[in-house]
């Protein structure tokens, strides 16, 4: 009796111990000159892990099928090792990254496992976590109030961006990662009887999704509001598809949550136009003139500097406008970076300069002093095709193991891969701390849907 319960309390004590420390993490992680802080959390949470996981024996006697995507999660950590080894082509950077950011990236994938398995075995655990997920959009946008407040009227988001400390991938990358498990929530409570408590927390988690969008409106970041946005869409035709077509007896219950989607993703779409910088109008035209960077230059300089570019004039699309600078460089560098992949399949070794270090590789004439903009692509250029296989690997066994599994977990687990593969398309979601986050949620949904007990 008392080994049980001394058992018992140490998992209950790791369990609070690691979800303090992601809650601290995830309110820190996006600040600046916090790297000190983030290891002393990130020591102590996994501390905690190791316990967690040790205690309840989560990866004993199970079948290698039972555990695969956490098997191909590690294996984007032996394929970083051999890189290294093999195909690097800067091993003094390799080795500094992989002795820094690699290994707290495998640090925030060990205590996301954790993680996983104290909320499901502790459901009084589980509301501080998803209220953490909302912290950065709510000080996100309290900043926007205040600032807001000092100037005596509402400034403009473009204003905004420059006064506050937050980047503004910061609020759009929280925003998709928190409306994702959001929406996985709203649906897993769409199948369960509606009674006062049931309704009390879908309201909660749309209140919360009210705020993430408004936070990225407000950051005036054009892929945030588009992920999310899409995200709410999915989840106003579930919504739809549940009120028309499910013989069962919640279909007046779906009313309010349909208007209420609807409400939010029109008016969040029309707020979001009215102060976005132009360019959805023509995006698809300016998406192919964009990609033609054999026919313009202006590609190979940030947008400060573009006055250098002399011999010619910006691209115009058939309205006789310019196209929309920042889709002009996304989809250039896009287009480069993929032109980097097919010339380096296997490719350079380091998550946070292989865009600029290739295209030196190439001799290619630029001045650039960023990624490309997307993180899929970044990824590939920095661990090849090989690596590429080895995420499409994971998110595509996360998913069907999410929908074959189904239960609370499961859901957010498929949610969060349908946010996370179209936001990495358009978002440097693989550069620097930001890599430590995908990381960490990318680990989180793969333990979700590896079962460690039949789950209600």
């Amino acid at each position: 009796m008392t080994s049980t319960h001394n058992k018992n309390f140490l998992l209950n004590y790791s369990s609070w111990a690691c979800l303090i420390s992601v809650i601290a993490l995830l309110v820190i992680w996006v600040l600046p000159n916090t790297i000190a802080l983030r290891h002393l959390l990130m020591a102590s949470g996994l501390i905690s892990s190791l316990i967690i996981i040790f205690k309840t024996h989560f990866f004993l006697n199970r079948r290698v099928s039972d555990l695969l995507p956490l098997a191909l999660i590690a294996s984007l950590f032996v394929w970083a090792i051999i890189h290294f080894c093999f195909f690097s082509l800067n091993p003094v950077i390799e080795r500094q990254e992989l002795t820094s950011l690699w290994a707290r990236s495998l640090t925030v994938s060990i205590i996301a496992i954790a993680l996983s398995i104290s909320l499901r075995l502790y459901g009084q655990l589980r509301p501080y976590f998803f209220i953490s997920l909302f912290v950065v959009s709510t000080i996100n946008l309290s900043a926007y109030l205040y600032l807001s407040y000092i100037n005596g009227a509402f400034i403009l988001p473009i204003v905004f961006v420059e006064a506050f400390v937050f980047k503004k991938l910061a609020p759009a990358f929280f925003g998709v990662i928190s409306i994702s498990i959001a929406c996985a929530n709203l649906v897993y409570l769409s199948s369960k009887r509606f009674d006062q408590q049931t309704f009390i927390t879908i309201f909660f988690w749309f209140l919360g999704i009210a705020l993430a969008l408004i936070s990225a409106v407000v950051a005036n970041t054009k892929n945030g509001v588009a992920i999310s946005l899409g995200l709410c869409l999915l989840l106003l035709l579930i919504y739809i598809y549940s009120a028309l077509f499910r013989k069962n007896e919640r279909k007046g219950a779906l009313f309010i949550p349909v208007v209420f989607m609807a409400i939010l993703l029109f008016g969040g779409w029309k707020v979001h136009t009215h102060f976005a910088a132009k360019g959805w109008e023509t995006l698809i035209e300016d998406i192919k003139i964009s990609s033609r960077i054999d026919q313009h230059n202006f590609w190979r300089y940030s947008s400060n500097y573009w006055n250098k570019v002399v011999t010619e004039t910006f691209p115009v699309n058939s309205d006789g406008a310019p196209v929309a600078g920042n889709t002009y460089l996304r989809i250039a560098w896009a287009t480069q970076g993929i032109k980097l992949i097919a010339q380096y399949p296997m490719g350079y070794g380091s998550i946070n300069r292989s865009f600029l270090e290739l295209l030196n590789q190439a001799q290619i004439q630029h001045e650039l002093e960023s990624q490309s903009h997307s993180g899929w692509i970044d990824f590939g250029l920095a661990f090849g095709i090989p690596g590429l296989i080895i995420l499409l690997a994971i998110f595509a066994c996360i998913f069907w193991y999410g929908i074959k599994n189904g239960a609370q977990f499961g859901y957010m687990a498929v949610w969060l891969i349908l946010g996370l593969i179209p936001f990495g398309l358009v978002a440097e979601i693989s550069y620097k701390h930001n890599f430590e986050i995908l990381i960490f949620f990318i680990s989180f949904a793969a333990a979700s849907v590896c079962s460690m007990y039949k789950e209600k």
